[in-house]
């Protein structure tokens, strides 16, 4: 018996050529194993780290095994597979059949291919493949050995109290963090492959007996409608399937946080995990559920109400204040008190721009500001902010360039808009804005005003898989409402909210306390 180890490596420059010629057709298997051999390296594009492990005996070669070397995990490869089949051609002299191979492996993901596409696939994917020849199927062994990141807290939601896992890469981490959550039959796990190049896995979840059917045919409906080569992170599948692809606000709300993807599912939402992305969707989304958070919800009821309202007053004042101030100072400063003109008034004095265009720079230098500190390395990124920041705004204060006032409107306002829960929408609300900016300095508060309703009626018009974007204040749902700008205690929250249309709205039995009768 001899075995052999061969680091496959091209010996000529493979010529590009266009996306259809590289994918394997789809045909049976067959032949000898140098033949299947041949056709897997032809097939593979002859990758540098494609390693084939040759199992030969005076009578040829019985069974050959091949892999990537960068995505298997060759320890396990060893010992699960290789030593077994090795110590049988050793030990014994019956023939190495199919059913044989199977018993003697001890791996606990085994699949079988019988045709040459999916043997492509599955190579493709990390899998080890075991061929045996004169046969029609290929074993492939799941033996995953590339690097995964640990489960940590999410960077983006940060919170107090409550879970601190989040979501990684590993498509199959983040789905047993949700079923750590959910222990229920009725949790149901749907899995789809999208893109042509990288085949990217992408699960549906969703609770059975709770969620609206018709929208879990429609989510189904729109991933498998998508056509593209490659899906890097789960943004790709939220910008195609979203309703509006003209709008800037998200209509598709991304967690990385399991808690909230557990509770959005128990009130009869659908999650979508994509592989190699940290951040899973929940569809429908409403503009309210932007300003949510699960610790609303682990505080007494009284903190969370107070916490949510907080970011519906900081959002109002971060979108609207910037635009605010330079319509009250340039068109229509007779609706200030004399008082706080003369102060705005004695702080422009040096001032050798008009109010527009000053307000409009300092913004402008906070977004680099801000654009660029998500850059920088982090030893740096809190000296070069807040120190960089600092001098530069003292130094526009005291040569006049910029007066004092506005430098402080524009601090509050960069500082305000972090107060919005999720960072899709806060950078919607980025834009929204300067919309809102523009129409003050050229219309004052009359253009201030018929920009925000433009764009509240914009958001109105607005659907996330057939439900109102403003839901539940239009159309008004009054038993959502209340749970809008404050939130419910537990014990009054017996039912789901209607505006995601669930099969059963009973979610609690009787808690009453008798002390509260």
């Amino acid at each position: 018996m001899m075995f052999t180890l061969t680091r496959f490596r091209s010996s000529k420059k493979v010529q590009p050529q266009k996306i259809k010629s590289m994918i394997s057709d789809h045909k049976p298997i067959s032949g000898t194993v140098e033949d299947i051999l041949a056709d897997v390296i032809k097939n593979a594009g002859s990758p540098s780290d494609l390693i084939i492990h040759r199992f030969t005996t005076e009578n040829g070669p019985v069974m050959a095994a091949v892999y990537l070397e960068s995505m298997a995990d060759i320890g396990l490869l060893g010992s699960q597979v290789i030593e077994p089949v090795n110590k049988f051609i050793r030990e014994k002299s019956e023939t190495l059949t199919a059913a044989t191979v199977e018993l003697l492996i001890s791996a606990s993901v085994i699949d079988i291919f019988t045709d040459f596409h999916d043997v492509l696939d599955g190579l493709l994917a990390g899998q080890a493949l075991l061929i045996l020849p004169n046969e029609d199927k290929i074993f492939g062994i799941s033996l995953p050995g590339y690097p995964r990141r640990p489960i940590e807290e999410s960077i983006t939601e940060k919170n107090v109290r409550g879970n601190r896992e989040g979501f990684t890469e590993d498509i199959n981490d983040n789905l047993s963090l949700i079923r750590r959550w959910i222990k229920d039959p009725n949790l149901r796990v749907e899995s789809k492959i999208i893109g042509e190049r990288t085949k990217t896995k992408v699960l549906i979840l969703y609770l059975f007996d709770v969620a609206n059917p018709d929208t879990v045919v429609e989510v189904n409906k729109r991933l498998e409608k998508i056509s593209i080569d490659g899906i890097i992170d789960s943004g790709y599948i939220s910008e195609m399937i979203t309703d509006h692809r003209l709008t800037f606000f998200p209509l598709v709300q991304e967690t990385e946080r399991p808690d909230k993807v557990a509770a959005s599912i128990l009130e009869g939402r659908i999650a979508i995990i994509v592989d190699k992305s940290p951040f899973t969707l929940i569809v429908p989304a409403t503009s309210n559920e932007f300003y949510q958070t699960p610790e609303d919800y682990y505080f007494n009821y009284w903190i969370g109400s107070f916490l949510r309202l907080i970011r519906f007053i900081g959002t109002a004042m971060a979108v609207t204040l910037p635009a605010l101030y330079t319509a009250l100072i340039t068109v229509n400063p007779e609706l200030l008190p004399s008082f706080l003109i003369q102060v705005i008034a004695s702080g422009r004095t040096q001032v050798p721009f008009p109010a527009f265009i000053e307000v409009f720079f300092t913004l402008l230098v906070f977004e680099i500001f801000r654009e660029a500190s998500v850059r920088l390395p982090a030893n740096i990124n809190l000296i070069m902010g807040i120190g960089g920041g600092i001098v530069l705004g003292q130094a526009a204060i005291n040569s006049g360039i910029i007066a004092g006032t506005t430098i402080m409107v524009v601090i509050f306002t960069s500082l305000a808009s972090f107060s919005t829960a999720n960072p899709s929408k806060e950078q919607a609300w980025r834009l929204a804005r300067y919309f809102l900016f523009f129409a003050s300095g050229a219309f004052g508060i009359l253009g201030l005003s018929v920009a925000g309703l433009l764009v509240l009626a914009h958001m109105a018009g607005l659907k996330s898989f057939g439900v109102s974007y403003l839901a539940p204040w239009g159309p008004p749902l009054p038993v959502d409402m209340v749970d809008g700008f404050g939130r419910l205690p537990w014990w009054a929250r017996n039912r789901r909210p209607p505006t995601y249309r669930p099969q059963q709205e009973d979610r609690l039995g009787n808690t009453d306390n008798e002390e509260d009768k």
